[in-house]
């Protein structure tokens, strides 16, 4: 059979299962088998919990119950999983975990492949590390060879044991009539923790290992299980091969002055009005005091979640089906605004406000709406949104040891619940940084990755702060030395009677700082280290700690601590490890669990992520 036939099959194929496509976002239960395929095989297991041992490779042991998919290969069991439906333009996301050594890989269509590795502290990372995509493969003369692959941006794999997330965005390729590939598959985006690594990558061809090396309009998803052991956690995807909603019956009234509040116009006549087929600002003689208001029709071919993203200059307002969207706000020419509603299928009406006074503020107007089956859509001209171009970033890189002190906000939640007006952050060639409280002594947070965005700090006027380029955990900011009297109290500032003063700190001849400060009447030396690429290795040294044996050092703070081995704990659910040098304790109080050490002459710990 040829190519050509070969592709005609497949398209008339995938035509006839488009029933069995999954629609809008959906979570794929794990509490059984039914998404994939039976097989006769055994290693593809559901469990509620999984545990790698860290010290030996390729070990994993399974807690019975439902919400977790493992594969646990064997010599006899190590088939490959496919889900029973096909899938085309698709966003997939999940939680997984590897174990040391392990390797597997996900499969979109059964023929992209997107590798999970432990590539725990892998410096330079290749198209083999986590997060990368895979080679293609040919033959000649009977020899393989690899070719093609795009390597991750960066490295933002966590340790191996730890529970890690993946968002795919992925779109298919496109076929004519006769089955013809007229495009190419392409991935859009893959974040891995948080972080994007992959961005509009074409992808050719099949990867290697691939369910077919011919390409098809719709394909399963396929989990490698013949490499190592490898686990699933909420599993979601949305379909979005859907039809895209439309912007038509666009109109516009233009006013013309120096409006503060929109009642100064409203009920004016309009100096300019006409339709438009795409939204501009651009739509009278002016670029400072006016008002404009577009009035349009969104054609929603489904009902479910829409959201729209607007950037415009000024002050403005958007209302959609007859209920405010966004409320009066102001806002500069690079700022976005975000909200959801749920929408009916048919006509929606979309109406929106701007009124622009501040002559520095350059004119913008864009709008995009995405669907519960559809990618964003934009709906104005280019032109119309040229304005919002931002500035190049600053940014700053740590080849050696590089320390900088700013501003630092920690986020949680999407949240900026503080702001650090005291922090150090230190970067390492490692790529592997973190962010220290001199008001505290705390590690604030740890990143992996690039360094600092400077950005904020250095471009224009700037505000003093910088933010981080990679993953980032959140320690909490909270002090480390307590009294037994304030081992519960979570705020970051010391105790008043802990008479806390910092004493700056000083660097070594590689450029790696030991903070000092005193704190209940203890000097305090803290040293952190960067320990094979792959953790931060803390130790405190203490002078006359005798007078202070009733404090604790208080290691870690989450929702949840769990004691794996004599000297390691997991907190928050494998979010990370504590790793001890001496006997500690877990204590509760109320929501939050508390892991502590007494303090002695020195204290050690890691922080494995």
């Amino acid at each position: 059979m040829s190519n050509l036939q070969i592709m005609k099959k497949a398209w008339l194929v995938s035509a006839l299962c488009l029933p069995m496509l999954v629609n809008a976002q959906q979570s794929v239960s794990l509490d059984d088998m039914s998404f994939w395929k039976t097989s006769d095989k055994t290693n593809w297991q559901i469990a509620s919990d999984v545990t790698a041992d860290i010290t030996k490779p390729e070990t994993m042991t399974l807690a019975t119950g439902k919400g977790v998919l493992a594969n646990l290969p064997n010599p006899q069991n190590r088939a490959n999983l496919q889900s029973v439906a096909e899938f085309a333009d698709v966003d997939v996301s999940f939680d997984f975990m590897m174990a040391v050594h392990s390797n597997s890989g996900f499969y979109l269509m059964g023929r992209y492949e997107i590798q999970l590795l432990d590539s725990w502290g892998v410096k330079n990372p290749a198209t083999g590390d986590c997060g990368g995509i895979y080679k293609r493969r040919r033959y000649e003369n009977g020899k393989e060879i690899l070719f093609e692959g795009h390597a991750p941006r960066l490295n933002a794999c966590l340790a191996p044991g730890l529970w890690q997330h993946m968002d795919i965005s992925f779109q298919a390729p496109r076929f004519d009539a006769s089955g013809k590939k007229i495009a190419n598959a392409k991935v859009l985006s893959i974040k891995l923790n948080g972080y994007i690594i992959q961005e509009n990558v074409e992808l050719t061809g099949p990867t290697g290992g691939p369910i077919s090396e011919t390409e098809a309009p719709t394909g399963p998803f396929m989990i490698q299980g013949d490499h190592g052991p490898v686990a699933f956690r909420n599993f979601k995807l949305s379909n979005l091969g859907g039809k895209p909603a439309e912007l038509s019956d666009i109109s516009y009234k233009v006013f013309y002055g120096n409006f503060r509040e929109p009642k100064d116009f409203l009920s004016k006549k309009p100096d300019v009005t006409g339709k438009l087929d795409k939204l501009t600002w651009e739509v009278g003689t002016k670029t400072n005091d006016f008002a404009q208001i577009f009035n349009a029709t969104l054609k929603v071919p489904e009902a479910g979640k829409h959201t729209f993203t607007f950037q415009a200059g000024g002050k403005y307002y958007v209302n959609v089906n007859g209920k405010e969207l966004l409320a009066d706000e102001w806002t500069t020419s690079r700022d976005k605004r975000t909200a959801s509603m749920d929408l009916p299928a048919g006509n929606v009406p979309v109406e929106i406000t701007i009124y622009k006074t501040d002559g520095w503020v350059s004119p913008i107007l864009g709008m995009e709406v995405q669907g519960p089956n559809f990618r964003a859509v934009p709906f104005h001209t280019l032109g119309s949104v040229l304005a919002g171009t931002p500035s190049d970033p600053i940014l700053l890189d740590a080849p050696e040891s590089t320390l900088l002190r700013s501003f630092s906000d920690i986020y949680k939640d999407g949240k900026k619940p503080k702001r650090i007006v005291h922090a150090i952050n230190v970067g390492n060639p490692a790529k592997l940084h973190y962010t220290y409280d001199l008001d505290n002594g705390s590690i604030a947070q740890i990143w992996k990755g690039d360094f600092l965005n400077t950005s904020p700090m250095w471009d224009d006027r700037g505000d003093g702060s910088s933010r981080p380029r990679g993953p980032i955990l959140n320690l909490g900011d909270v002090p480390l030395i307590v009294s037994g009297e304030t081992k519960t109290s979570l705020t970051d500032a010391v105790a008043s009677n802990a008479n806390f003063r910092t004493l700056g700190y000083d660097v070594d001849a590689d450029n790696l700082p030991t903070f000092r400060y005193q704190i209940y009447g203890t000097e305090v030396e803290d040293q952190v280290r960067v320990i094979d690429g792959k953790y931060l290795s803390r130790t405190l040294t203490l002078k006359n700690p005798e007078a202070n044996t009733a404090l604790l050092c208080r290691l870690a703070v989450g929702k949840s601590i769990t004691k794996l081995t004599d000297d390691l704990y997991e907190v928050d659910g494998k979010n990370y490890f504590i790793k001890v040098s001496s006997a500690a304790t877990i204590e509760k109080s109320g929501d939050n669990t508390i892991l502590l050490v007494p303090v002695k002459d020195k204290v050690q710990y890691s922080v494995m992520w």
